[in-house]
C-alpha cells in the first residue's frame, strides 16, 4: 500500500510537469514546472536510494553500491547477533533481572494453587503424547544390550565372596542371622507348620515301626495317650526355637558363612556354575514385557482422577513447609538463582549463535523479503516525503528566483 502511494506521488509529479509544459505560456506555469521537476528529482532519488538498499535498481547490477543489504549480509548478521548477545540480552542485564525476582515467594504461591481442570487435562494429554513417542522396543533392546554387556564384566562370585566377608568383618552377620531367625520362628509358630509337624512325626514313627509287636505297642501307647503327636511337635518346635536363639546357632551360622565364602572363592567349578547361572538369568529377562508393563502402568496412573489429588496434596505440603520455614525459602531461592546464573554464563554464547545460525539458514530472497516487510513500508514513506519536500523546495526556489 505504501509503495502504491509512493508511485502515485511520482505519477502526480510527472503529470504536473507535463501540465506545466502544455500551459507554459501562463504565469503560473514556471512555478508548477519548478515544483514538479524538484518533486520528480526528489522522488526518483529516494526511490533509487530505497531500492538500492534491497536490490539492484531496474535490475542493473553494474551500478555501484546497490543491493547493499544483500552484499553486506554476513556483516549485518554478525552485528545483529553481537547486539543481541552483548547489549539487548547481555549477561549482566539478565543477572540483574534474575536478582530482582522473588522466586521462592512465587513458587510458594504456585504450589498453593491447585492446577485447574483445563491445565490438568493439557498436562495429561501432553504426558500421554510423550509416552506415545517413547520407542518401547528400542528401550527394551538397549536395556537388554546394556545388561548383557554389564553382566559379562561383573564377576558375581567375587561379589558374593566380598559380601560375605563384609558381613563377617563388620559384624552385620549377627543382625542378618537375627533377621533370618525371626522369620523362621514366625514360620515355626504358625498353625500350618504345627499340623504338618504332627503328621510328619506320626508318619515317621509308623514308618520305623516294622514288626507286629512294635505296631501293637505303638497302638497301645497311642490309645493310652502316652504318645501325643501334638505335644511332641510342640516340644520339637520349642527346642528348635531355643536353639535358634542360642549363641551356638549363631556360631554355626557364622561358620557356614565362612565355609560358603571359602568354597565360592576356591572352587573353580562352583564359580563357573554361578557365572553361567548369572548369564542365563540375564539372558532370560523379558525386557519387552517389562517395558510394556511399565508403560501400561504409567498410562494407567496418568489417567486416574486421584493422581492430581495426590499431586495437589504434595504441592500443598511443600508450600506449607516453605512458608513456615523462611530459611528454606532463602536456601531454595539462592540455589535456583546460583544455578540459573551458572547455566546462563555457560550457555550465554548460544544466544548469539542461535541468532547467527537462524539468519544464515534463510534463503537470500527470504532474508531480503523479511527485512523489506519490516522496514520497507516506512522507507516507502521516505519516497513520498522526498517528492513532496522536493516539490515544495522547487516551488520556493522558483518564487525566490522570480522576485530576485
Amino acid at each position: 500500500m505504501q509503495r502504491r502511494w509512493a508511485n502515485m506521488t511520482l505519477g502526480i509529479a510527472l503529470v504536473l510537469f507535463l501540465t506545466a509544459l502544455v500551459f507554459h505560456r501562463h504565469v503560473w506555469a514556471p512555478y508548477l514546472e519548478s515544483m514538479a521537476l524538484a518533486g520528480l528529482a526528489g522522488g526518483v532519488a529516494d526511490w533509487y536510494a530505497v531500492t538500492a538498499l534491497f536490490r539492484h535498481p531496474l535490475g542493473i547490477k553494474w551500478l555501484p553500491h546497490t543491493s547493499i543489504i544483500s552484499a553486506n549480509r554476513d556483516r549485518i548478521i554478525d552485528a545483529l547477533a553481537t547486539l543481541v548477545e552483548t547489549e539487548l540480552l547481555s549477561v549482566g542485564f539478565i543477572e540483574s533481572n534474575i536478582e530482582k525476582l522473588q522466586i521462592s515467594q512465587q513458587l510458594v504461591h504456585l504450589l498453593q494453587s491447585s492446577p485447574s481442570p483445563e491445565i490438568q487435562r493439557v498436562l495429561t494429554d501432553a504426558a500421554n503424547q510423550l509416552l506415545d513417542l517413547i520407542p518401547e522396543e528400542k528401550i527394551a533392546s538397549s536395556l537388554e544390550h546394556f545388561t548383557t554387556e554389564r553382566a559379562h564384566t561383573v564377576n558375581l562370585s567375587d561379589y558374593i565372596v566380598s559380601l560375605v566377608k563384609w558381613l563377617i568383618q563388620s559384624e552385620n552377620d549377627r543382625a542378618f542371622f537375627k533377621f533370618l531367625a525371626h522369620h523362621v520362628v514366625q514360620v515355626l509358630n504358625s498353625v500350618e507348620f504345627t499340623e504338618d509337624m504332627e503328621n510328619r512325626l506320626k508318619d515317621m514313627l509308623e514308618k520305623y515301626t516294622k514288626t507286629t509287636t512294635q505296631k501293637l505297642v505303638l497302638g497301645l501307647l497311642e490309645s493310652l495317650g502316652t504318645v501325643d503327636y501334638k505335644d511332641l511337635s510342640v516340644t520339637v518346635k520349642t527346642q528348635l526355637i531355643d536353639w535358634l536363639q542360642s549363641d551356638k546357632a549363631f556360631e554355626q551360622f557364622e561358620l557356614a558363612l565362612v565355609r560358603i565364602m571359602m568354597t565360592v572363592r576356591d572352587d573353580t567349578g562352583l564359580r563357573d556354575r554361578i557365572e553361567a547361572a548369572k548369564d542365563d538369568l540375564v539372558s532370560h529377562i523379558p525386557w519387552e514385557r517389562a517395558v510394556a508393563r511399565v508403560m501400561v502402568e504409567l498410562r494407567t496412573q496418568l489417567n486416574r482422577e486421584s493422581l492430581w489429588g495426590g499431586i495437589s496434596d504434595v504441592m500443598t505440603d511443600m508450600a506449607d513447609s516453605l512458608r513456615t520455614h523462611p530459611e528454606q525459602q532463602e536456601m531454595l531461592e539462592g540455589l535456583i538463582k546460583r544455578t540459573t546464573v551458572s547455566l546462563l554464563r555457560r550457555y550465554h554464547p548460544v544466544i548469539g549463535r542461535l541468532v547467527r545460525d537462524n539468519l544464515r539458514h534463510m534463503d537470500e530472497h527470504e532474508w531480503i523479503d523479511k527485512l523489506e516487510w519490516y522496514v520497507g513500508r516506512d522507507l516507502q514513506w521516505i519516497r513520498v516525503n522526498g517528492a513532496l519536500v522536493g516539490g515544495l523546495v522547487g516551488l520556493l526556489l522558483a518564487v525566490v528566483i522570480h522576485f530576485l
